[in-house]
């Protein structure tokens, strides 16, 4: 932001400083501004960030808060500074105008083991243009002695006070003077030497509250670890290999038991399942796939038939494109993720309602460590601070229940290399948390070496409690059962011998068409093709296209591919009318220089 640095004077300010028995310095502040052209009003500025060189000394993150003006008001924070702005971009003023601010200035607690100061900076180096005449009074809680009491004035580091007149209040607690003309540049710097133990002493809630926040997080971890090894842990699978799938499942049932979920992949494995029972016809012209409509499924759940019905739908005449499902078709499935879940439920839930509140109940605890982690860091100074964090803080908990979903949702199906792919992305997704947490703790200025310990912690239980949320969903009795059917065709699909195979296409020659869906939603549609590789098949009657000159299950699973890819981008495109819908450093002891002390800052016009 650029400010104006002429066409105005600053004919006189007043500064009253009172300062809280804890040390806390409340500002009040008057200017009268003489506007010489049309300008939009004044700011001022104050720094709130003091870096030492010096190892043994703590930086300073100043808090000001309780900010109020005369006139319209911002607030911005910039760099080192808070900047407060009083005006009206919309409108201009000129001549003689009055501002007055207030606010609290809070540099925190007194860190000198020996004694008490008040090292201020009354007024700023930072001023644009002269001021004419500076009045000042401060206010103490207690009463001090004028011997302790000195005055700088001038350029920054100047120690004689020559300009400044100031006199002590008889009970030594108000001191009150004024200053001569000051020019850009100049300060006034005041400095009060109190005895040790002059300002109370502050509760150090943040060290309170760190205590409280590794105790609790620690007891949430215990809580969660006790409600999935009561409630939560699974019994183990007993897969028996199958040779045919459950009776009255069809793939889409298979999908959604496997993971409890609707995938694109699950809608388009029952492409090929209704083609084998002759409800369509799969028509492939170059690169471009239509469905001719054939019988309608016979005895099927209300599901499948709300899927082929919403699948045909889509086209006209009985043909459908695989162009004509992007669009309205995402809404039909997004309805039928209900339809599915819906009848998956009572006496068919896959997973124990008890389980289902306990792990509700892990995620509730994340609020735990995400308060912990955010008043750990700011309690001292409770405020829009301590909200980032805690927010910050959920935030990472809950990218972490979202990345161990997928990475444990078909964890019994991976293979072992996509497994490691999804701890390796755990990993990170936790070392990218803990960087955010870091972060957050560094913006809202905490201090560097508690922020790692708050962060490490907070993201240490996040990733716990995350972890037992996911695996504390136990499987119920009809979903462990229904599982255990859909893994044992899986294992036999994928282990079956070669001889075996020919002896059961003996007895169906359709055998492998049969199953070919099944194979599609196990994410087993290669190595269904491999086993019958050297096998010789009838093409189906379901299929037409293509120039093949030998037809066997390689040629179809080329097929397949290339009709996965045109369907599944399809299915996932939501109509264009629905958008949302897509998924002052000490004077150690001497007397002070001008500009040596905390606060001051400057101002002008804008």
């Amino acid at each position: 932001m650029v400010f104006s640095a002429s066409g105005y004077a600053i004919k006189s300010m007043e500064s009253e400083v009172s300062i809280t028995p804890e040390g806390v310095y409340e500002v009040q502040e008057k200017i009268i501004m003489d506007f010489l052209e049309p300008l939009h009003g004044f700011y001022r500025t104050l720094p709130v960030e003091y870096l030492f060189q010096d190892i043994d000394r703590e930086d300073v993150r100043v808090r000001v808060s309780k900010i109020k003006a005369s006139d319209t008001l911002k607030v911005m924070r910039e760099g080192s500074y808070v900047t407060i702005r009083l005006g009206d971009a919309d409108r201009t003023v000129t001549g003689l105008q009055d501002y007055s601010i207030s606010y609290r200035y809070d540099i925190g607690a007194d860190p000198y083991p020996d004694y008490d100061e008040f090292y201020f900076n009354i007024v700023g180096e930072e001023w644009e243009v002269p001021i004419e005449k500076f009045f000042f009074t401060i206010n103490f809680p207690k009463p001090v002695d004028a011997s302790s009491i000195s005055f700088s004035r001038g350029v920054w580091g100047t120690r004689t006070s020559v300009g400044v007149q100031w006199q002590l209040a008889s009970d030594g607690l108000s001191l009150s003077g004024q200053s001569t003309r000051l020019e850009p540049g100049e300060a006034i710097t005041v400095r009060v030497q109190m005895p040790e133990g002059y300002f109370e002493e502050r509760t150090n809630w943040q060290a309170l509250y760190r205590v409280i926040f590794i105790v609790l997080s620690f007891l949430a971890v215990i809580l969660a670890w006790y409600f999935w090894s009561t409630h939560g842990r699974d019994k183990d699978l007993i897969i028996v290999p199958r040779f045919t799938p459950s009776e009255g499942m069809s793939p889409l049932d298979y999908g959604y038991i496997i993971d409890e979920s609707l995938d694109p992949h699950d809608v388009t494995s029952m492409i090929f399942y209704w083609a084998d029972k002759g409800c369509l016809t799969i028509v492939e012209e170059g690169k471009k796939f239509s469905f001719i409509r054939g019988r309608d499924p016979q005895n099927v759940s209300k599901h499948e038939q709300q899927l082929f019905d919403a699948f045909f739908a889509s086209g006209s005449n009985g043909v459908v494109k695989s162009s004509d499902l992007e669009g309205d078709f995402f809404k039909s499935y997004v309805k039928l993720q209900s339809t599915v879940a819906s009848h998956y439920s009572g006496e068919r839930a896959l997973t124990s309602k008890k389980s289902r509140n306990f792990a509700t109940l892990t995620i509730l605890l994340m609020l735990i460590p995400a308060i912990g982690y955010a008043l750990s860091l700011t309690g001292n100074y409770a405020g829009p601070e301590t909200l980032v964090l805690g927010v910050v803080s959920l935030f990472s908990a809950v990218l972490l229940v979202v990345v161990f979903h997928g990475m444990l949702r078909i964890w019994h199906i991976r293979k072992t290399f996509g497994k490691f792919l999804w701890i390796i992305l755990s990993l990170v997704t936790i070392v990218a948390g803990w960087v955010i947490l870091v972060f957050g703790a560094f913006v809202v200025g905490a201090v560097v070496s508690e922020s790692l310990l708050m962060a490490t912690i907070g993201m240490s239980a996040n990733a716990i409690l995350a972890f037992f949320a996911i695996i504390t969903k136990q499987r119920s009795e009809y979903g462990r059962r229904c599982l255990e059917e859909v893994l044992g065709f899986r294992d036999f699909i994928k282990n079956v011998e070669l001889d075996q195979l020919k002896r059961m296409i003996e007895d169906d020659p359709e055998y492998y068409y049969r199953n070919l869906a099944f194979a599609i939603v196990l994410g087993l549609e290669k190595d269904w093709a491999k086993k019958f590789s050297s096998i010789t098949l009838e093409p189906p009657t379901w299929y037409v296209g293509g120039s093949y000159t030998v037809w066997n299950a390689m040629a179809l699973s080329s097929m397949m591919n290339r009709c996965n890819a045109a369907l599944a981008p399809a299915i996932t495109t939501a109509p264009k009318s629905s958008p949302g819908s897509r998924f002052g450093g000490s004077s150690s002891g001497g007397g002070g220089f001008s500009g040596g002390g905390f606060g001051g800052g400057g101002g002008g016009a804008w």
